[in-house]
């Protein structure tokens, strides 16, 4: 199976499969067919991984399809990074979709679930900018319907903080990218937004241009992690949005890998300019997240601020620039994945049964929830890098890469 096929299978299978789920009109037959084609999807992106390990060792493998259109090259390919992160958004949305009371798995439920799904890998291949944002924007587009319908006007108010903050500023990126290869007499067949053209190039350069430019995919990155003060969509849709679904679209951390992908290659110098206001934003979102999780009475949307804290965190390693902190976030971020959405899934686990996650009112849910109750605690200590857990590991990492250069924000 040649690169191509193999890497676009990965996201167009519960892509298009979400259309196939969306006929049945039995829910049961939606929800049998829509794990069939995660377990694929999941299946699929071991491939990919492996595949990548053994032929690449993690390099990049890719592969694009001409003729260009409009200056649009379909690009895909998979690195170190993205070949590990798609198993485990695969895993995410299998996960969900095993996850999710039956009552609330409808057809159009576990569609959207598996549009997200195929949205957020779709992101994790593309090495376009003008799909990768395409992808991007489609990854919210559910979770917004779904807002839309059930009439939670708290939660899609606060739902488009993120929608507009992280699509319109990528938008305005693709826009100034297509632009300036008009201005420079570009051909019809030179790409303009091929990422790998444009970090091998250097045709964005240094100076005021290329930090507009690096500003624009930073503003995006950053409200889609939720950082301070772009947070406050994230504890109304931890509490009133649709679990599964907003567990798909968000869990997966696509805000630090495009950080990664785009920041990091296309602007070099970005980390050493923005890392003034990028390190004490993340301390102060990390700290901040932190410290409202301990105010909090239901266990969703004390999670949602853990979920805050931790993404400050991650900036904090991501800011710093160096191997080993950017190591560590990198890490972590994969390590934090699992432990939210364990912590998430049995958080709706428990609502579903109980009609409530109000902390006070869920006293003894050991004798009636063992299994849970020892997963809970599992997850929990692995959340908060209990010794002997992955988070141990990559906290240490991003410390010491801190310890380098800025001992203060280590302690």
């Amino acid at each position: 199976m040649s690169t191509v096929i193999l890497i676009s299978a990965v996201w167009a299978l519960p892509l298009f499969g979400a259309l196939a789920v969306r006929l049945f009109r039995s829910a049961e037959r939606a929800r049998a067919l829509a794990i069939c084609l995660a377990a694929l999807t999941l299946a699929m992106a071991a491939v990919v991984f492996l595949r990548d390990a053994a032929q690449d060792a993690f390099t990049r493998s890719h592969a694009d399809v001409a003729p260009i259109l409009l200056g649009v090259r379909y690009h895909v390919g998979v690195d170190g990074l993205s070949a590990v992160l798609l198993p485990l958004a695969a895993l995410i949305g299998l996960a969900a979709l095993l996850a999710a009371p039956r009552a609330e798995l409808s057809p159009r439920t576990a569609a959207q679930i598996l549009i997200a799904q195929g949205a957020v890998l779709g992101v994790l291949v593309s090495l376009d900018a003008l799909v990768l944002t395409l992808f991007w924007t489609l990854s919210l587009l559910p979770l917004r319907g779904e807002l839309q319908r059930r009439g939670e006007r708290a939660a899609s108010a606060a739902f488009n903080v993120v929608f507009l903050g992280s699509t319109l500023p990528m938008i305005l990126f693709v826009v100034a990218l297509g632009v300036l290869d008009y201005w420079s007499g570009g051909e019809g067949d030179r790409a303009p937004f091929d990422l790998i053209r444009l970090s091998q190039s250097g045709v964005l350069g240094s100076g005021p241009l290329a930090t507009l430019l690096g500003t624009l995919v930073l503003m995006g990155v950053l409200a889609r992690m939720g950082c301070f003060p772009l947070h406050l969509w994230i504890p109304p849709l931890a509490a009133r949005g649709p679990g599964p679904l907003t567990l798909v679209s968000f869990a997966t951390p696509i805000g630090l890998f495009l950080l990664a992908r785009l920041a990091a290659p296309l602007f070099p110098g970005l980390g050493e300019q923005a890392m003034p206001l990028l390190l004490p934003l993340g301390l102060f979102s990390s700290i901040y997240g932190a410290v409202l999780a301990l105010s909090q009475n239901d266990l969703r949307r004390l999670l949602g601020y853990f979920w805050m804290s931790q993404q400050g965190f991650l900036l904090v390693g991501m800011a710093a620039w160096n191997t080993t902190s950017i190591s560590g976030a990198l890490l972590h971020a994969i390590s934090s994945v699992f432990c939210r959405s364990g912590l998430l899934l049995i958080a709706g686990a428990i609502a579903a049964r109980t009609g409530t996650t109000d902390i006070r009112l869920l006293g003894g849910l050991i004798t009636r929830g063992p299994r849970m109750a020892t997963g809970f605690l599992l997850l929990s200590a692995a959340a908060v890098g209990f010794p002997g857990t992955l988070g141990f590991v990559s906290e240490d990492l991003l410390v010491q890469g801190l310890l380098h250069t800025h001992g203060l924000a280590a302690a």
